[in-house]
């Protein structure tokens, strides 16, 4: 294989996909359903139906007719993250040592660590995306700039908690099923899952310290020290499982960027199709009437033949179709 063969489309989409992905907290729970399209635009159809159920009839009777649910549609732009780097041509002068057939090989390591770097980046803004998604509010590199506000889409209200951890009396149980109570009204007939609050580390701790919590927490604390666990991966408390997601980015401007901000807890019903993420194709010529992929890669040789720029994309969109489910509970 020579050199040009090293950066064809197609040779390295197939090498950052096989590239490995850093953890995350979201992603690797899988509650988003990821769903490639050909388009740079998804539609999203909402129904005001609830399930209802089916009266028990006479055979020879007719059947109850169901009635059109109203429908609202709404169409979102596919964010488009791209990120862009330069392997320079000292970089590729490398060859196994003892080894005069490796040099493809080294060749590739080198295009490697590079596409790695990319899709770290690439990987972590989709994090990002991901908690905006269960946050209600999809925020842009800047941490600030809203790219959707789920809320202001779907014309509902957002739902916010205040959980007052100074007051010993305050009942915590109480308000987090409040929380639930919310959340499944909002999704009429949908089976919840699982139930997840993911937490800044002020609140994962104002929670465990408080009094109605902490004996609870204790056991818990105590059955983990046993087995070696980490006690802030997954405290259980009123049917829901608390982890500390306390994760800080460098936003596009400089600045810090927690994914969950201070004293806030995010609540999560994990239900089907609740959460998806919709994969559009990259803007590239091979990329046309194609079913998007998680992560793109490309290169181009630089003027008068001084190396490659290389460039890596994707194409996400991270969406909660119900966003008046979701419940913010504040420490205050």
């Amino acid at each position: 294989m020579n050199l040009a063969d090293l950066f064809t489309a197609s040779t390295l989409t197939k090498a950052i996909n096989a590239l490995p992905k850093p953890p995350s907290m979201l992603g690797d729970k899988k509650i988003f359903k990821v769903i490639p399209v050909k388009t740079l635009n998804v539609t999203i159809e909402s129904i005001n139906g609830r399930l209802v159920l089916v009266a028990n009839t006479d055979r020879r009777d007719d059947p109850t007719h169901k009635t059109n649910d109203k429908r609202k549609r709404r169409t979102f732009e596919i964010p488009h993250l791209p990120k862009s780097g330069t392997i320079l041509p000292d970089e590729l002068n490398v060859q196994a040592f003892g080894d005069d057939t490796g040099q493809g090989t080294e060749q590739a390591k080198v295009i490697n660590d590079k596409l790695q770097g990319l899709k770290n980046d690439i990987e972590a803004t989709k994090e990002f995306h991901r908690v905006g998604a269960i946050s209600g509010v999809i925020l842009d590199a800047d941490g600030t700039t809203a790219i959707y506000n789920l809320f202001d889409e779907f014309g509902v209200q957002q739902k916010n908690i205040n959980v007052q951890f100074s007051v010993e009396a305050t009942d915590i149980r109480k308000q987090v099923l409040d929380g639930k109570r919310h959340a499944q009204k909002k999704l009429g007939g949908a089976i919840v899952r699982e139930w997840v609050a993911y937490c800044s580390a002020t609140y994962f701790d104002a929670l465990t310290a408080h009094q109605a919590v902490q004996k609870a927490f204790e056991n818990w604390q105590a059955a983990q020290d046993r087995i070696g666990g980490d006690m802030r991966s997954g405290f259980s408390y009123a049917g829901v499982t608390w982890i500390e997601y306390e994760v800080e980015i460098t936003s596009a401007t400089g600045q810090p960027t927690k994914f969950i901000p201070d004293n806030k807890a995010r609540l999560v019903p994990i239900a089907d199709d609740l959460f998806a993420t919709y994969l559009g194709p990259a803007n590239y010529n091979e990329a046309v009437n194609t079913l998007g992929l998680e992560v793109y890669a490309k290169a181009e040789e630089r003027k008068m033949g001084k190396g490659w720029d290389l460039e890596a994309q994707s194409n996400p969109l991270s969406v909660c179709t119900a966003p008046d489910a979701l419940v913010t509970f504040t420490a205050t």
